[in-house]
Formats: C-alpha cells, structure tokens, sequence
C-alpha cells in the first residue's frame, strides 16, 4: 500500500467525531423520551375516541334503521285496523286497549308489558281476551295510546256517538336495546272511514 493511499483512508476514519463535545452525542434525553411518550399516548387516545365515536354512530343508525321500519309495519296495521271501525265496545286508557268491531269482525288491540297485542275474531266477547290469546304486533314498547276525537274536541266513549268520532291519534313508543339515547316515539293520525256505517 503506497503512502497516498493510506493517507486517504486515514482521512476518510478521521471524520472529526473526536472533536465534539461530551453534549453533542446522538440519542435521546430523559424529558425527551417522556415528551414523546406523552404526545403517542395524547395520539392514541383520540383515535380511540374517534373509533369509539364511529361505533356509537354505526350502532345508533341501525338502531334506527330497525325501529323505524317495526313501527312503520305497526302503524300501518294499525292504520287498516282503526280505519274500518265502525263501533268501540269497549276502551280503557291505563292498560290500555280497545275492543271494535271491524267491518267484518270484532277485533282487539290491547299492550301486554312491552308488546301490542292484536286479538282477531273475537266473536261477540265485550271484555279484552286473554294475552295469550293475541298475536303480537310489535315488541319492545315503552308506551301505547290512542286519542281519540270528534272534530278538535275529545271524543268521549259512553256519552258521544260513534258517528261523531272524527279521528284517532296513535302514540306508539319503542324503547331501544343496543344504545342508552332515549326511546323514540312514533305518531300518527287515523279517520275511521266506516263509523256509524258511512
């Protein structure tokens, strides 16, 4: 090995690294580390907020999705149901239920806890059947009422006549099961077409 040579490898070791101060080595520091450690910890705890967000909203609009569509199918049979009343046997709002006669038979609705009930066919019974006896129409209620109307006033069962009854309002409220906001209520309105045999 000739002396230039050599003289250009001792150049290329000698990068200066030895002339630095006991401060200016590479690494980290303690507060340094800690710094870093807390920024990562501060990261990570709002991308679990935001996945934890993402999975409230996901469960809130199934939710949704399935309570809309059971009261929709609710209502609607109830809609068909009150729309061809042509007289109320018998009501009562603290349990509550209701016994018609439909244009073709006497029918039932009644809530049993957390479910409508509908009785069909009931023959020429004036008191509301045995639960069992019924076919549940929707689960899951927190609250049923029916309103019932002649014009704007109240519709009063005993003392007005079936042919002044005007419109029934229906309140139905489902209570949820997968998240804790708050149940929903669904209303809608009802003209019976047939009281007094119109």
């Amino acid at each position: 090995m000739n002396r230039r040579h050599l003289t250009s490898v001792i150049k290329r070791l000698d990068c200066g690294c030895h002339n630095h101060a006991v401060g200016d080595q590479a690494g980290f520091t303690f507060i340094e580390l800690i710094a870093s450690l807390v920024i990562f910890a501060m990261m990570f705890t709002i991308a679990g907020m935001g996945i934890v967000m993402a999975a409230k909203g996901y469960v809130l609009t199934r939710e949704n999705a399935h309570m809309a569509q059971k009261a929709q199918l609710a209502l609607s049979r109830l809609n068909r149901e009150l729309l061809e009343v042509i007289d109320i046997v018998d009501r009562n709002d603290s349990q509550p239920y209701i016994i018609y006669d439909h244009v073709t038979q006497r029918n039932a609705l009644a809530r049993d806890g957390d479910k409508l009930r509908l009785f069909s066919n009931i023959g020429t019974q004036t008191t509301l059947p045995a639960m069992s006896n019924g076919d549940i129409l929707v689960n899951d209620v927190q609250n049923f009422t029916l309103t019932y109307y002649k014009g704007t006033l109240p519709w009063v069962f005993g003392s007005d006549s079936i042919t002044d009854l005007t419109t029934v309002q229906i309140d139905l409220e489902i209570g949820r099961t997968d998240s804790d906001v708050a149940n929903k209520t669904f209303i809608t309105s009802v003209r019976p077409r047939n009281v007094g045999g119109q």
